[in-house]
Parts: structure tokens; sequence; C-alpha cells
């Protein structure tokens, strides 16, 4: 990327909304502006800032600087949209000056890059991704912040330029962040603070770009971090706010990676239920329910064959039907969330359609691959494809155990000890493995369909642990063509858009998941 320099002006960002209007200059303090403050003035806050089209100059070799293009409303600009791409897409040469001043404009590059076009919602509510176009307003507040925020967009651009200098830049910044994370007392209230806690998150998106460590190590080191410290700072309220979209933005990522260490989340206690009435909040209160549900089903299954090991075929049929009562319990709770979800929005929320011959993005020539499914899911914008791919995962994931339990009666139905069953036993659940498979498929065939449409980096990262558990019911079920699909488009992942870490997932069964090795130790 070209040599950027900015002003101090430009860096700060337009005056406050009130300034604007009382024709005054404002001291560009965020969040609010401390001129207000002192005047008696209610601050209305800052206008979103514009992004920078970064646009290189046509002599080549007279000049190694940029002209920077500020534009509020891309449609009023009078470029092809073919342009547009290539204005968005420079050649990256020279060196990046990342001093301070010009942190918003490389940040506001990465943003254009990672975030698709359908981002901006008409909702007035927070979204997840609310906090992340709201990163160029907390530049200035927190330097281990500032820092992390570096070390990401220096890691991507790296990977667009394939520069090794930038990244040599970026896990520079990066060691600065973990040195500064381990100086924080993580116990202290001090440290569980928006910008720590803002920074973890960045860190754990700087993993999934580059695993610093083996595997997945490095991103559930961070994510684990923003879990103690939410933990630790307790539920938002009036007397310690959060800013809720970052709370949900922290809470699918413990979901995400609960989901592999199948241990209870403390997000599924009263207190932390109920804190937001949108749609993905109530969504997310039932799909905290599902990791706590996971460890009873890794019990009963290991407690099973255990007993078949030593002969005594000892199968607890009650403990069986009581998780299935839960799962299906959650099962029509979800269903009965999507109802209402799908009534609110107008318009529907999602379209499927025929997928061009070999056209899927993250897949290599292979006809044999892009004919197993060959229909794409097209959303009307990202806010309804994360929420869609979340219900899908909940789906997945329980029709998924629903299966696995469903097999372990069937399969053992001949072998019971009919003394360690009770003579009143009735089963509670006439469903059979069969028909939970089906349901299963359907959900986890949504999953596959949506990845072709979904690009750029959001897309990859909402879609990667919801396809790696598409993938595990497929391997349940013992469909290996679907199985080595989602194979390989998670390495597709990784070669399109640099998410290393899907590649790595990719190749693991639950069982192999490294955060199991940590959460048996505790």
């Amino acid at each position: 990327m070209p040599n950027l320099s900015v002003s101090k002006r430009a860096l700060l960002g337009r005056p406050c909304l009130t300034c604007q209007q009382r024709k005054i200059k404002c001291d560009r303090r965020k969040p609010t502006c401390e001129r207000c403050e002192k005047a008696g003035f209610q601050c209305e806050g800052y206008p979103v800032e514009p992004f920078v089209l970064v646009v290189p100059t046509t002599e080549i070799g007279k000049s190694n600087k940029v002209t920077l293009k500020r534009i509020r409303n891309r449609h009023n600009v009078d470029v092809p949209e073919g342009k547009q791409r290539e204005l968005c897409s420079p050649s990256l040469t020279g060196s990046i000056n990342m001093a301070p001043e010009n942190r918003m404009q490389v940040l506001s590059y990465f943003l254009e890059k990672y975030m698709p076009a359908s981002m901006t919602s008409y909702r007035t509510f927070e979204t997840p991704s609310s906090w992340i176009r709201g990163l160029p307003n907390l530049l200035g507040r927190w330097e281990i912040l500032d820092t992390a925020l570096t070390a990401l967009c220096l890691a991507y651009i790296s990977d667009s330029s394939h520069n090794n200098a930038y990244m040599q830049e970026s896990q520079r910044f990066y060691s600065a962040v973990l040195r500064r994370l381990g100086s924080l007392p993580l116990d202290s209230m001090k440290s569980a603070n928006d910008g720590v806690l803002a920074t973890t998150m960045i860190m754990a998106m700087y993993e999934l770009f580059h695993c610093t460590y083996q595997g997945l190590h490095g991103w559930m080191f961070h994510v684990k971090g923003a879990c103690r410290l939410l933990e630790l700072r307790g539920p938002p309220s009036q007397a310690l706010p959060l800013n809720l979209s970052l709370y949900s933005r922290v809470r699918i990522t413990a979901i995400w990676d609960a989901y592999g260490t199948r241990k209870p989340l403390f997000l599924a206690r009263p207190e932390w239920q109920g804190l937001s009435d949108t749609p993905h909040d109530n969504l997310l209160d039932l799909l905290v329910y599902i990791p706590g549900l996971l460890e009873r089903l890794d019990s009963i299954a290991t407690k099973t064959e255990e007993s078949l090991q030593f002969g005594n075929y000892k199968i607890d049929l009650l403990a069986i039907d009581d998780l299935l009562s839960c799962w299906l319990a959650i099962s029509h709770r979800l269903t009965n969330w999507y109802s209402d979800f799908e009534s609110e929005e107008f318009g529907g929320l999602f379209k499927t359609g025929p997928l061009q011959l070999q056209s899927h993005p993250y897949l290599d020539n292979n006809t044999k691959l892009h004919a197993v499914f060959p229909q794409v899911i097209t959303f009307r914008d990202a806010y309804i494809a994360q929420i869609m791919l979340l219900y899908w995962f909940g789906e997945t994931i329980i029709h998924t155990a629903m299966t696995k339990l469903y097999k372990i009666k069937e399969n053992y139905k001949g072998v019971m000890n009919k003394n360690v069953i009770p003579t009143s036993y009735r089963s509670a659940h006439q469903d059979n493995m069969e028909n939970a498979s089906k349901i299963g498929d359907y959900y986890a065939t949504k999953i596959c369909q949506s990845v072709a449409s979904l690009r750029g980096g959001y897309g990859f990262q909402i879609a990667m642990v919801p396809l790696w558990a598409a993938q595990q019911f497929f391997f349940l079920c013992g469909d290996l063509v679907k199985f080595h699909w989602c194979q390989a488009v998670l390495k597709g992942f990784g070669k399109v858009g640099g998410f290393v870490l899907a590649a790595a997932l990719g190749i693991l069964t639950p069982n192999q998941y490294p955060g199991l090795e940590s959460s048996k130790k505790e």
C-alpha cells in the first residue's frame, strides 16, 4: 500500500452534529464533545466517517504519493462500478507510514475491503457489526486498541499485496499488544473496560488471518480472554454500561468456541439473559444453552462406550430421553423465534437460485464438487446473512446431537441389559434417527448453499464455524461427498481470503478441537 499521510484534522474527523448546528469550532473529543457539555448542550455525536478510496498516481515512477479521495456517498460519484473496484484495489507498493496520525486512513482502507457493501443497515438498533463500523470513532481512546487495529490492518494488507514486509510489521505490532495484555491484571476490574475487551476481539480477528500459534490455539486464547473479562465486569447495566454491539460480538464468538470445547457458558446464567430485545440477541439467548447440552451428550456417549467395552451393556435410557427432551425444547424455541423474525422482516429473508457452472469462489476446478450443491442462497443484506447462519448453525447442532442419541438407542437396542431397564419404561419420543438426520441435512445444506454468496472478510468470518458444524453432521451421517465438499471450501477460505484458521479447522473432528485439552484440565 502506498505511503499514506493525513492532516490532524482528518485524523480527528468532522465536528460533532451539535457544533455544526451551532456553527462553532468543535474540540472533536470522542465519544462526546467536551465543548457541548461545558455549554450545557447535549452532544448529538459524530457523523459516520466516510471511507477513503486510495487512488494511485497514473504516472508511475514520478512519485510514490497517492491521492486521497473522500466520499460521503458512493452513489453520488460518477465512477463506473468496474473502475471503483480498480480504485479500491490499488497496486500495493511502497511503504506504509503507520504513525498515529495515519492510522485512520489505513483503518478506513481495511474496513472498505473487509465489510460487504450490504453491511450498511437501515435498522435503528445495534447490530453485531455496528461496533466494527464504529471502530474509526474509537481511535485515540485506547493506545492498546490502536496498536491492535494497526496489526490487523497490516496483516490484511500483507495478504492483499503478498508483501512479507507488511507481515513483519504486523507481527511486531501484534507482539506489542501481547506484551501489553500480559502486563494487565486480568483479574482486576480496571482491565475489564470496553477498550481491552475490543482489543481481545481484534486480536482474535487477527488470528483468523494468521495463526501465530499452532492451529487454533491463538484464536482460542483471545476468545477465552474476552470471556474472562466479560464475566469479570458482569452484565451490562446502567451503572456499568457496555456497548451492546460489542457484547453481541463477544457472545457470538464465545458460542463458536464453546461449540468446540463443549463446555457450559456463563452467558447461559439468568443474569446474562434478556439484556436486549433485538432479534439477534433473542437468538443468542437460546444458543448459549447449546454448549452445556453438548457436554451432557458427550458424557452419555462416553459412558455408553465404556459400558459396552466392559460387556455389561448398561445404557441409561432415561438420561437419553431426558436429553432428547432438552434438545427438542431448544429446537421448538428456535422455530418460534424464526417465525417471529420472518414476520418482522418484510421483503423476504433470502432467495434460492441456480449456481452457475464452475462459479463457486471457494472451490477449485473440480466438477464433482461443484455439482454437490447446485443451488445458491443470497441474502437481502449482511445482517440477515449472519442471523440466518446462526439460526441454521444452532439447528444443525441440535439435530446432529439428536441423530447421535437415536443412533445409540437403535444400535444397542438388541444388546441392552433388560435388568437395567425399568419395567414401567415407555419411551417419551416416538421419533427416530432417520427423521432427525433428514431435518439436520436440511439445515446443514442451507449453510452450504449460502457460502458462495458470502464474500469478503466479514463473509468468511460469519460462515466459518457454521460450515464446520455442517461438516461434522455429514461426517456423523456417513455422507463423505458432502463432508469433503465442506473441507474443500474451508481450505478455499484460506486460499481466497487468507483465513488460514478455516483450513486448520476443516481437518478437525469435534474430538480433536484443541480447546478440549484445556477444558479437561480445569
